[in-house]
């Protein structure tokens, strides 16, 4: 069903809230590092109260949540007082969230005959960037070989990795959806079916792109993103041309894309990390992995991408690509993190999809 947002601002209803969707329930602490078990301890006279272990002090305003069924209930709160773990805080209002969870996870510390899932060779966003940093020579060196190899075909050679912007308008779409840019001319404008990508371009990229805008010749380009082990995108090649491109074009630039890649990994400049980390629940589209060391917080940045294999009982491999989307603080020290499975390759979904039959 869709997402529905029902907004709560009329403190009669707080108690009963609290009551129905707070009591004996798990319930988060939204912070910047991620979501922290907290726990309910009462509503009295327009107040409610937590404890919040291992906290001293805690901002201004909080958010707070809960999950119901399809439903997940946050309460914005204002803090009035407190006394070692237990505070003291003024609600001021509630959202109630509600859409279907597409699927149930396969909980591996409750099945039967159950063996320990992990995941390894795990490569952040960050270690990427922290690559590419470090090999700054091997990446000169494929750049100006593929502008000494492109030059005199295109008006506008660029290549851009990873780590060179944070606010890049490209790397962001390509990390988004992999589809390449392929714009055959401005000036002729789109087919039907090409509508939707001609215009995104248009609003979303070239519009921001004020170099490229400023340069009213340029009426053509194609990019084409850098993918690493078919998971996710660190780079991409960009053309301009002052003359229509043709699917020819493109195909070139495809080849040089697959070629940049197996140029880094021939090199060896990626480095994966040394950890492991347990498997506590899957399913199709997504896992929960468990540890204890805070240090390792650093490879989940909330919405970061990353490639991991996953080590399956029958000892094959899954390699996918996967987005951090929340972790989780237990009072016993555990950590939680939840990741989104983005894309596996052909033949690791084979057997990924054999081993979730055979959890059922």
């Amino acid at each position: 069903m869709a997402e529905t947002i029902k907004t709560i601002t009329d403190r009669g209803q707080f108690e009963e809230i609290f009551k129905q969707y707070f009591t004996g329930k798990d319930i988060y602490l939204r912070t910047k590092s991620g979501d922290m078990i907290i726990q309910f301890l009462g509503y009295h006279d327009g107040n409610v109260a937590f404890r919040i272990p291992r906290v001293k002090t805690v901002p201004d305003s909080i958010l707070v949540f809960t999950r119901h069924d399809a439903h997940t209930i946050y309460a914005g709160l204002k803090v009035i007082e407190n006394k070692a773990d237990t505070f003291v805080f003024l609600p001021l209002k509630f959202q109630i969230i509600s859409e279907e969870r597409k699927e149930n996870r396969a909980d591996l510390g409750k099945a039967e005959n159950k063996s320990i899932i992990y995941i390894s060779n795990l490569i952040s966003e960050g270690m990427l960037k922290n690559s590419l940093d470090v090999n700054e020579k091997k990446v000169r060196f494929i750049k100006d070989m593929i502008a000494q190899d492109l030059k005199g075909k295109f008006d506008r050679i660029r290549i851009m990795f990873i780590n060179e912007s944070s606010i890049d308008v490209r790397m962001k779409h390509f990390l988004e959806t992999w589809t390449p840019i392929f714009i055959k001319d401005m000036n002729t404008g789109p087919q039907k079916k090409e509508e939707t990508d001609f215009n995104f371009f248009i609003n979303e990229i070239y519009a921001k792109d004020y170099k490229l805008s400023s340069q009213n010749e340029i009426i053509s380009e194609i990019s084409v993103p850098i993918i690493l082990k078919n998971t996710i995108p660190y780079g991409y090649i960009q053309v301009n041309g002052a003359q229509p491109m043709n699917d020819g074009h493109l195909t070139i630039i495809k080849r040089i894309a697959v070629m940049v890649n197996e140029f880094f990994l021939k090199e060896k400049i990626f480095a994966s990390a040394e950890e492991k980390f347990i498997v506590a629940n899957v399913s199709k589209s997504g896992l929960g992995i468990v540890f204890k060391d805070r240090r390792l917080i650093r490879f989940f940045v909330k919405d970061s991408h990353l490639v991991a294999d996953m080590m399956l009982p029958d000892s094959n491999k899954v390699t996918m690509g996967i987005v951090a989307r929340n972790t989780v603080f237990h009072e016993s020290g555990i950590i939680k993190v939840g990741l989104e499975i983005s894309n596996i390759d052909a033949i690791s979904e084979v057997n990924f999809d054999e081993f979730l039959q055979s959890m059922k």
